[in-house]
């Protein structure tokens, strides 16, 4: 054989050789790691129920389809704000995990999955339910130790995510008409037939009440005869914690959808400016509180009334409405002393 053929072959099996003892070694198929899973992967239109445990509190919602609004289990008629509650259903749908540290989870008090910081059920259109469990903060406080019930990995969620829905547990997304006064209250005004029929206003140099002349001149409003400051007290106490019995008709667009009610601009209609003032300015913040009452219900006991200004119609106790329209047809809170 040709002295160069040989070499030629040799050289070919070297390289075919070494491609062998490669391809052994390196194989061509690829091993796949296991992907980081979803925390857990749901259809917002899915979700019927919604329930958060903070170790704490619990708090569940549940959807309505008739008129497609999520409402408090634990209120009595009462819906989820919708500004706070927008994107919460597409938030539970798919938190990504930003990591999966284990594939099982040797000892749960390790990551403070016995005692969970959080813990979240979502039932489902078919009656299903999703459980998950959020641990405790990782050392750089960025995410949660989590898991989710019946599935084996300990993963890694984002710390905010869990936050976000901390914060509906402890400040509850209810609507703007269900209210509570917090603050300094320091005038009082009473319209009717779209007036104002009387008014209350406090001097803050004095401390005292007057009651307001008319037409009102200032703001707060101001006037020549001192009102029962203890009374007018007694009064805001009350209207500062109203009795409501849930939502009569949501997002009202039109003035005579709520003529069916008597909630209309000739009603009753009370406002209460609210001071607060806050610590990190120092600014007096103003706010106001208002009601327009309205019809009483079929039955004589709830009143329907409008709330701060929103587009929904809501029931009040009776008897609780007959003690604030009294602000408006008794007698005037004067000193009698």
């Amino acid at each position: 054989m040709n002295l160069r053929l040989l070499l030629v072959l040799i050289t070919v099996l070297s390289y075919v050789a070494i491609g062998v003892t490669w391809f052994i070694t390196n194989p061509t198929e690829e091993v796949e790691e296991p992907t980081p899973p979803f925390f857990y992967t749901l259809a917002p239109s899915d979700l019927r129920n919604i329930e958060i445990d903070t170790g704490e509190k619990v708090t569940s919602w549940s959807l309505r389809e008739d008129v497609r609004r999520w409402y408090f289990d634990d209120m009595d008629n009462i819906p989820a704000d919708l500004f706070r509650w927008g994107g919460i259903t597409q938030l539970l749908g798919g938190p990504r995990t930003q990591r999966v540290l284990s594939q099982n989870i040797d000892d749960p008090s390790l990551y403070g999955l016995d005692t969970p910081s959080a813990q979240f059920a979502v039932t489902l259109r078919d009656g299903s339910v999703v459980r998950l469990v959020l641990g405790d903060l990782t050392p750089d406080g960025v995410n949660n130790y989590a898991r989710v019930e019946g599935f084996p990995q300990l993963v890694l969620v984002d710390a905010t995510w869990g936050g976000v829905f901390k914060r509906l547990v402890n400040e509850p997304p209810v609507p703007e008409w269900y209210y509570s006064l917090n603050g300094q209250a320091r005038e009082i005004i009473l319209f009717d037939n779209n007036e104002v029929l009387r008014a209350y206003g406090y001097e803050r140099d004095t401390g005292v009440w007057f009651v307001c002349d008319l037409p009102l001149e200032t703001d707060p409003c101001t006037g020549a005869q001192i009102a029962d400051g203890a009374a007018i007290e007694a009064e805001l106490e009350h209207f500062g914690n109203p009795e409501i019995r849930g939502a009569v008709a949501l997002n009202l667009e039109d003035d005579n959808e709520f003529e069916t009610y008597g909630t209309v601009v000739e009603s009753p209609y009370i406002a209460v400016r609210v001071e607060n003032r806050n610590p990190t300015t120092n600014v007096t913040e103003v706010t106001r509180l208002t009601m327009t009452l309205g019809d009483l219900t079929d039955d004589g006991s709830t009143r329907y009334a409008v709330a701060n200004e929103t587009s929904d119609v809501i029931k009040i106790d009776a008897v609780w409405a007959d003690r604030v329209l009294d602000l408006f047809f008794g007698d005037l809170l004067i000193d009698n002393g």
